[in-house]
């Protein structure tokens, strides 16, 4: 077995251990992918994705339904203010940058409900080619990885509750690995608000998938409403029916939360020099003006309304 191989794995095994966290797994990632460039690119991004939503399944296995119910009442006005929000900007910025429709659909999609999911379910709908998936992909990727750092430390520099930067967290930054990383570095209860605030924003997966399979009727194929969303209620509704399983679940809830640092890890070593130049000038700076804006208007809220 090559070197490079079998560094991959012993770094996989490594950030099993409960002593590494989500910060220090996505740079070793990033790192390794960026320097050393992973051995295993595809199987990487399959298995990686895979853990990821089982993850945040097991999550479910530490929060009681009810605590699910209220937070959900709580975050569904402004959950759905928000992609609506960033939808709207989004394609207002692709029309004025006069960027590729499909590309600025996937970006719009990708920050308004979670990132990579998002991209990969419209892109079926609207028939994106390879390409235009690439260059959404890596741009929000890209961004997320950003996320991961700087979030927490402006949480902490602005002073916010863990309620405050869950939502924060949970409204603007894309992807789920990123959410979860960022509020696991916060707290306990950051992420537990993150988690369940997240949810709500990626079942707009669905209605947004149904309203362009109605542009697109030439289009029309299958896709799938996120599984792990389902699975995740289930788990609470699990730990919440049967309080004498509570402390066997806790363990698999614990178990859960390594799983996701491992997830960072597989997913920062899929960052490749190919992936980041195929980003255009154009694509980027909408991402990121998209990205900074929600991200303003999401701070402010919860500063003032939190």
């Amino acid at each position: 077995m090559k070197i490079k191989q079998i560094t991959f794995f012993l770094l996989v095994v490594f950030t099993c251990f409960p002593f590494v966290g989500a910060s220090l797994a996505l740079i070793l990632g990033v790192g390794f992918g960026l320097v050393i460039g992973n051995p295993f690119q595809e199987k990487v991004s399959f298995y990686g994705s895979l853990l990821l939503r089982t993850s945040v399944v097991g999550l479910g296995f530490g929060i009681n339904s009810h605590v699910l119910v209220e937070a959900g009442k709580n975050s569904v006005g402004v959950t759905t203010f928000f992609v609506f929000f960033v939808l709207s900007f989004g394609f207002l910025l692709g029309k004025l940058l006069k960027i590729d429709k499909v590309i600025t659909l996937l970006i719009s999609v990708g920050t308004a409900i979670c990132g990579g999911s998002a991209i990969a379910a419209v892109s079926s709908v609207v028939k994106a080619n390879p390409s235009q998936i690439s260059i959404a992909t890596a741009t929000v990727f890209l961004l997320n990885a950003i996320a991961l750092f700087i979030f927490p430390a402006i949480g902490h520099f602005a002073g916010l509750s863990q309620l405050q930067f869950g939502t924060w967290a949970a409204i603007a930054i894309h992807d789920t690995s990123s959410v979860v990383g960022a509020a696991t570095k916060y707290g306990s209860e950051a992420l537990e608000i993150a988690s369940i605030t997240k949810m709500l924003r990626i079942l707009w997966i669905i209605p947004v998938s149904l309203a362009l399979l109605l542009n697109f009727e030439k289009n029309r194929e299958t896709f799938k409403i996120p599984g792990f969303i389902i699975g995740f209620v289930m788990a609470s509704l699990l730990f919440s029916s049967f309080p004498e399983w509570q402390a066997n679940l806790l363990i698999l809830n614990k178990i859960a939360k390594q799983l996701l640092v491992v997830s960072l890890f597989l997913i920062g070593s899929g960052v490749s020099l190919t992936a980041l130049k195929t980003v255009g000038g154009k694509v980027l700076l909408q991402a990121v003006m998209l990205w900074v804006i929600v991200s303003s208007v999401a701070l402010v809220y919860v500063i003032n309304f939190l």
